[in-house]
């Protein structure tokens, strides 16, 4: 039996966007669901990568935040490896549209391939968070 924590959604994001996503993710707490933050799970003294491992193993579904930065080098890490683990075992992958983003880039070809949920009426939109 795995004893780690089941977290209901890894959220993976840029480091320029950690204000947004830390907003979003405390507003999902208040929905009652468990959110993986980064920084509230990662200990210090700890390999980063190996904890982000473990949590890809551990997690219901996976937000792709996309902001108008683009996406961060450990983000895309992240994703790719989120793609293959979440397609084998049919693992919902959700991109995150933040404010100022209109749609999915054209260069993320597969994260075109699933629903969007959009902020861009900005991080109180309430409609955003009932899907």
């Amino acid at each position: 039996m795995n004893n780690q924590l089941q977290f209901d959604v890894f959220l993976v994001h840029n480091s320029q966007d950690k204000p947004q996503v830390r907003a979003i993710a405390q507003e999902l707490k208040r929905c009652g669901l468990k959110p993986w933050l980064d920084e509230e799970q990662i200990l210090p003294g700890r390999s980063f990568q190996d904890v982000i491992q473990k949590a890809i193993q551990s997690v219901k579904s996976a937000a792709i935040f996309i902001g108008s930065k683009g996406l961060g080098q450990w983000q895309i890490m992240e994703l790719r490896s989120l793609i293959v683990k979440f397609l084998e075992a049919d693992i919902p992958v959700i991109p995150v549209l933040l404010p100022g983003v209109e749609e999915v880039p054209h260069n993320l070809i597969f994260l075109q391939q699933w629903k969007w949920v959009s902020f861009r009426n900005g991080l109180d939109d309430s409609e955003a968070l009932k899907i």
